[in-house]
């Protein structure tokens, strides 16, 4: 078995997989993001469930960002715990990938954002297998911005807290949007299993989480 940890959102999700399928999972998706209180119980409890100990674990995938600063920390630091303790291989599986796989369709391409303040998004292309055809990247989407010919090849369609925004500021002819998805651990299962295959792990001492830009702190306001 294989531990899935989704921390990237107000969604935080733990999932088990066995050789590419996801077996169970759970979530608890809450706008304060109480990621904190919630990952470590709903890992015990996956794991109760299904019956497996800790030590059964073969390795951790957790989802790298980019996201929430605050629940991506969380995530990458109960996983690299859990990897430390155990001695097991962690993995690391791109966000905006793990967003795009649920919505993955013959001759379309699934564009994922994720919300980035203002006029801005977390971006990424995938074609109908999954594999990504540039970069994840912040990007201030700007009318005119989706004539670009990466977006004109095959229909696209939106996923993600950002594709309502996309859609208001930039509006493709013919997209799909869809704004109420977000990334769920049971979507790592098949990509992390691959990478167990292929020997690709994390370094658990060095790894860190994919912000993609700089964090800026909310100024505190001043007291009446």
């Amino acid at each position: 078995m294989i531990l899935l940890i989704e921390t990237s959102t107000t969604q935080c999700s733990v999932g088990l997989s066995q050789q590419g399928i996801c077996v169970s999972s759970l979530s608890v998706n809450e706008a304060q993001y109480a990621h904190a209180e919630v990952l470590h119980v709903l890992i015990a409890q996956l794991l109760d469930q299904q019956g497996i100990r800790p030590q059964d674990l073969l390795a951790v995938g957790v989802s790298r960002g980019p996201g929430s600063y605050t629940g991506l920390r969380i995530g990458v630091s109960a996983a690299k715990g859990l990897c430390f303790a155990l001695q097991i291989p962690l993995i690391s599986m791109d966000t905006l990938a793990v967003l795009a796989q649920q919505y993955l369709q013959p001759e379309m391409r699934t564009v994922s954002v994720l919300d980035a303040r203002r006029d801005e998004v977390y971006l990424g292309i995938y074609d109908s297998q999954g594999s990504a055809l540039m970069d994840p990247q912040p990007q201030v989407i700007v009318p005119g911005y989706f004539q670009k010919s990466i977006f004109l090849e095959e229909n696209l369609l939106f996923v993600g807290s950002g594709a309502d925004k996309c859609k208001e500021i930039d509006p493709v002819l013919g997209a799909e949007y869809y704004a109420s998805v977000w990334p769920h651990a049971a979507q790592m299962a098949e990509q992390v299993w691959r990478s167990f295959e292929a020997g690709l792990f994390e370094d658990v001492a060095y790894f860190e989480p994919s912000y993609l830009k700089d964090f800026i702190a909310n100024k505190p306001q001043k007291k009446s």
